[in-house]
């Protein structure tokens, strides 16, 4: 009697209490859509109310089945995704699916360093995303356009060499940069010219901060960054045109079509990038006449032409497997045309810069069952840079070479990459393989004794994924490399994320890296009337260690979202490689022994559906051997700052964005004319830019005007390495940008229906 009567009481405070609906909300890739919201109202009556999803996607309504019988109204939505409208009438578990949205880059999927797709927040190292749309509100025109904004990152201008990066206080011969998870060659200073690496076609810039050295190998200490190009249709076909142009001289003009069909996508682009080249005092418009006989024809900033093209090819044999194609080309022409000579001024030295890309890969990428995972790709990469100097008669304009003054550096990069994965979420225990391969070779006059030179670098990691439990991961890893000019150590590498509750996520990380020399490092010999760079056979592999802790904050709230971060880093590198000046335009290689850097930064942002705001603070100090021996300070601090703004009036079609970054002053290494080396600076700036955009023609085509450098910046004060041993160094300028300029941007988007239908 007693067990009849607890059953009918816990019958009825069953019946008396609340059932649970279960929604699950997913994005287009069947990855669950985090704090998701879901307004619902039971229709023909009052009862209404608003739940946000967990940092999966799911959630439970307070429903019950006398609620769902007439029917529940629902709208799931998020910022980024187009909203969902749906109506349930009954209690079984519904999973919904929503669209990305044009408006915000929210929540990207992420493939780097992970073991399978997934969402930066989700992801166990700290890493974000600069999506299609920012770098279309930017009106960015390569890679150094949208890193130049970025917090923990400085860029430096070389009037022929290019634009290079520094990250985290460390030199861009420490950040891997990768496309579709390949290398990119071609380094000339140490750093790959970033104005080389145009974006027609890339879907999305993966940024990660931190060493990826057990993943990636050498290069991968301060950062990596990958972009990822556009590979799938959307089963439609399309078509994109875009024109940028800058009085002052600059014209870009690229198109990308793409086209599905069965199974199969094929994606295609190709431009043009003009620049007339600019000087200090150059009038507003720029004039296509040539002036080669007089001393307007020299221009710091030289005249250069750009054409590339790409192909991408994907072919999904099943639903499980698809095979993809990518080739690219490049050429890039710099002219250097020379101040006429004294005494008669009727001579002048003309150089011409050729660069050329051929890259091809193959990758395949496969889903098992129970979440494992496979990807490869075989990647054939080259890269040449020819070089000429000729003297020009300025009264006949005729030329004649320079004997014993052509260059002509050839290298290869050929990259076998595979990775098995298996990384079950309801399993405690996750795993992966992996095998990197790599071979670079090098050949040219200015390759030292100008015989072909290469290295090797043949790799084996594996890492584990460990779930103690729900919300901890923890992440050892393991490289193993032999490399045929240095012995490599074996690089250990850990990294942790604890979700503390839905809105806070802190993450820790360790890991050892090691950097053979490149060839170029090794045995580059490059000279020209601006540079004289050495190459040192004599340079030792750096090996660093690296820390990082971060906690992010987002919390979901009725009208947009919040977001924070703090992080801090300690990187120790032993015996970096840097390029220093003997001189105004003579270089050389050197370790400098055991260099650091120390800082942290602090970000906040809000995504709203009008609004997208985001500003953030960072603190990079350095600390080499050569301040201790100069009694010099421990660390030297540089401080930025950075603020952009969007907001966005969606039925008119208008918006106005603004981004700007302030750099502070920053130490740099020079020798001095008794060959000692000793520390230079470089001054602070600020960067800004502003534009204003307004879509037509129902969002096909997209009209930009706006202002770029609004602060004019042009030249930066430098300490340049002419002094002597007593005198010190000297006062000079260094090129940062070609002073303020405007722009307009028109950019043609039409697509045709999707295509449903399958073979």
């Amino acid at each position: 009697m007693i067990r009849i009567s607890a059953a009918f009481f816990a019958l009825a405070i069953a019946c008396s209490a609340k059932a649970q609906l279960a929604v699950s909300v997913q994005d287009e890739n069947s990855t669950g859509v985090p704090y998701a919201h879901v307004v619902w109202q039971v229709l023909n009556a009052p009862t209404k109310g608003v739940v946000v999803a967990g940092p999966e996607g799911k959630l439970t309504l307070p429903l019950d089945q006398s609620d769902v019988q007439g029917g529940v109204a629902l709208r799931i939505d998020f910022i980024g995704y187009v909203p969902l409208l749906d109506t349930v009438y009954s209690m079984a578990p519904r999973s919904f699916r929503l669209k990305h949205a044009q408006l915000f880059d929210l929540d990207a999927v992420v493939v780097t360093g992970q073991y399978r797709p997934t969402t930066a927040d989700k992801a166990v190292q700290r890493m974000h995303v600069i999506g299609a749309q920012q770098i279309q509100r930017m009106a960015a025109q390569n890679l150094g356009d949208v890193l130049g904004q970025e917090l923990n990152m400085r860029l430096t201008q070389d009037n022929v060499l290019g634009t290079s990066l520094s990250m985290r206080g460390m030199g861009g011969q420490n950040v891997k940069i990768l496309v579709d998870g390949v290398p990119v060659i071609g380094r000339q200073d140490g750093n790959l010219d970033l104005a080389q690496i145009d974006l027609t076609g890339i879907d999305r810039v993966e940024v990660l901060e931190g060493p990826l050295s057990v993943n990636y190998g050498t290069n991968a200490l301060a950062g990596t960054i990958n972009l990822i190009t556009r590979k799938n249709t959307g089963n439609s076909s399309s078509f994109k045109a875009i024109g940028y142009v800058e009085p002052m001289g600059r014209l870009n003009l690229s198109v990308a079509a793409g086209q599905h069909f069965g199974k199969s996508d094929v994606l295609v682009s190709a431009g043009r990038n003009f620049f007339g080249g600019w000087a200090p005092g150059q009038s507003g418009l720029f004039s296509f006449k040539e002036h080669l006989a007089d001393s307007t024809r020299y221009q710091p900033w030289k005249p250069r032409e750009q054409y590339f093209g790409r192909l991408n090819y994907r072919y999904a044999l099943t639903d499980r497997w698809t095979l993809n194609y990518k080739g690219e080309a490049m050429q890039d022409r710099i002219i250097d045309r020379g101040m006429p000579l004294a005494p008669y001024e009727e001579r002048a030295f003309d150089s011409e810069f050729l660069t050329q890309r051929f890259d091809n890969a193959l990758f395949a990428t496969g889903k098992l069952n129970k979440g494992r995972h496979i990807d490869a790709l075989i990647a054939h990469d080259r890269y040449q840079r020819t070089r000429s100097l000729s003297v020009r008669d300025l009264t006949t304009l005729e030329m004649q070479p320079v004997p014993g003054e052509a260059d002509d550096s050839r290298f290869t990069l050929t990259n076998i990459r595979g990775t098995y994965a298996n990384a079950n979420d309801s399993a405690k225990l996750g795993y992966e393989l992996g095998t990197d391969l790599n071979l670079e070779t090098a050949a040219g006059e200015r390759i030292a004794d100008s015989t072909a030179q290469q290295i090797g670098d043949y790799a084996a990691f594996a890492s584990a994924q460990w779930r103690p439990v729900q919300r901890l991961i923890i992440r050892p890893g393991l490289r193993y490399a032999y490399n045929t000019q240095y012995n490599a150590p074996i690089v250990p590498s850990i990294d942790a994320r604890l979700q503390l509750d839905t809105a806070f996520t802190l993450r820790a990380s360790y890991a050892e890296g090691f950097r053979a020399p490149s060839l170029k490092e090794l045995y580059l010999y490059f000279v020209d009337v601006n540079h004289d760079i050495h190459g040192n056979p004599d340079l030792t592999a750096e090996t660093s260690n690296n820390y990082s802790l971060s906690l992010n904050y987002r919390k979901a709230m009725e009208k947009g979202v919040l977001r924070g971060e703090i992080a801090g880093f300690h990187d120790r590198v032993h015996n970096l490689i840097t390029l220093a000046e003997e001189g105004p335009t003579l270089y050389s290689y050197i370790n400098v022994g055991e260099y650091r850097t120390l800082g942290g930064s602090f970000s906040l942002g809000w995504e709203a559906g009008h609004w997208s705001l985001n500003t953030g603070t960072a603190i990079t100090g350095r600390y080499d051997t050569l301040g201790v021996r100069t009694g010099g300070t421990v660390y030297e601090y540089t401080p930025e700052v950075n603020l952009n703004a969007t907001r966005n009036w969606r039925k008119q079609g208008w918006s106005i964005t603004a981004f700007a970054k302030y750099q502070g002053e920053q130490q740099n290494y020079i020798y001095l004319d008794d060959g000692s080396l000793s520390r230079g600076r470089i001054a602070s700036y600020v960067m800004a830019d502003a534009s204003v955009s307004k879509t037509l023609c129902k969002e096909r085509l997209t009209v930009s005007v706006g202002c770029k450098n609004i602060g004019d910046i042009t030249d930066l004060n430098a300490t340049l390495g002419n002094g002597g041993a007593h005198s010190g160094p000297g006062a000079g300028s260094v090129p940062l940008a070609t002073g303020r300029t405007f722009f307009l941007r028109m950019a043609l988007d039409l697509k045709g229906k999707a295509n449903t239908t399958t073979p």
